[in-house]
């Protein structure tokens, strides 16, 4: 039975909560788990609880009310300061991209991969987002690569990283997600670029290749066989809605904000990938976590330029989750006086009279991202 969204208002208490969707405070539930008592209920919307996700199949009955765990909410972790976090974040992005470029070679000479490097770098990247994930978003935006299957790749594995870390899965599954991100579409290898944009084609070419390594865990093939099969049983294979796994749910979400995001054919802004993505729910996506992907990533993300309502243009540092036209930004140039301005972070969250407008292309001002950085 598929997750619901349920209101706060509307909470029952024998409820199963899986995690808080929307709220103004910053309350995370660590473990899933019920909610045994309307008084737990109250606790929640106090603290700014809007509404939740819960599992429709699992209901507490008043006789088993003392014999299981109720759901723990906490503060949300400490977010370490983004200036801390970016030389940590560029070795970790650095040794992914240098890790996948290994692994890409291994599977084209028809050889093992060294699964022990792509753990490892799982496990750095997940440390990293864990830490604060607007950075590593921002870094890997600004990232050039030069191979579209290695960038697509890590672009994926990023963006995964965060979604992981915004539903609050376990270590070991948060870095099992970011490995299948990595290795999802290693058989394009073999492909021809004209054949790309089929992803299910690469499917069988990329499990046979990986069918060589050792310790492969069996869920992380399960997630890569099953990310272009859809909701309504459409797609590639063609499987009920029940047989699709979350991760493989994930993993389809994430490859497809990547391939929209990304490919120069179709290259849509971020607001535009998610209004297309929304169309394609409840038929194809799971809607309440693209809806959890698209928060987490933001509709301005970290590492885009945006234009201000003063007429600046801007950097975007890092996301705000409460008022997302209004994230942390650095000012460089005013578009209106066509003038670089000195540079100056700003918080536009503290600012009643400026808010972000639009995404902009710095090409068309005749200027480089990378000077700006």
């Amino acid at each position: 039975m598929a997750y619901q969204e349920v209101n706060i208002s509307e909470l029952e208490p024998g409820s199963y909560v899986v995690q808080v969707l929307k709220q103004s405070g910053d309350i995370v539930v660590k473990h899933a788990g019920w909610v045994k008592s309307q008084d737990a209920i109250d606790t929640l919307q106090k603290k700014g609880v809007i509404c939740v996700l819960v599992d429709p199949s699992k209901k507490l009955t008043p006789e088993d009310k003392t014999a299981v765990t109720a759901i723990t909410p906490t503060s949300a972790p400490i977010k370490h300061l983004f200036e801390d976090e970016l030389p940590k974040a560029d070795k970790a992005l650095k040794k992914i991209t240098q890790t996948q470029e290994l692994v890409l070679i291994a599977v084209q000479q028809e050889q093992s991969v060294d699964l022990t490097l792509v753990n490892e770098v799982s496990s750095g990247l997940a440390s990293t987002v864990n830490r604060n994930p607007d950075v590593a978003l921002y870094l890997n935006r600004l990232a050039n690569k030069g191979n579209s299957l290695l960038e697509h790749s890590v672009n994926c594995a990023v963006y995964m990283a965060a979604f992981a870390k915004r539903l609050q899965l376990p270590s070991h599954t948060c870095e099992a997600l970011i490995t299948a991100a990595l290795l999802h579409d290693v058989g394009k290898i073999f492909l021809s670029a004209e054949d790309y944009p089929s992803d299910h084609r690469a499917i069988s070419h990329s499990l046979h290749a990986l069918q060589k390594t050792e310790k492969l865990a069996g869920e992380i093939s399960l997630w890569i066989s099953q990310h272009c099969a859809y909701l309504d049983g459409s797609g590639e294979p063609k499987i009920a809605q029940q047989q699709i796994e979350r991760g493989s749910r994930m993993l389809s979400i994430v490859n497809s904000f990547e391939n929209l995001t990304s490919n120069e054919n179709i290259k849509l802004s971020v607001k535009a990938t998610a209004k297309e993505l929304i169309a394609r729910t409840p038929h194809q996506l799971d809607d309440a976590l693209l809806m959890q992907f698209i928060s987490c990533i933001g509709i301005y993300p970290p590492g885009s330029v945006v234009k201000l309502s003063s007429g600046r243009l801007a950097l975007v540092l890092e996301n705000n989750a409460k008022k997302p036209l209004q994230p942390k930004v650095k000012v460089f140039y005013h578009s209106t006086h066509k003038h670089h301005i000195p540079a100056k972070i700003i918080d536009l969250a503290n600012l009643d009279n400026e808010l972000v407008t639009q995404s902009v292309d710095l090409k068309k001002f005749g200027l480089d991202i990378k000077n700006y950085i």
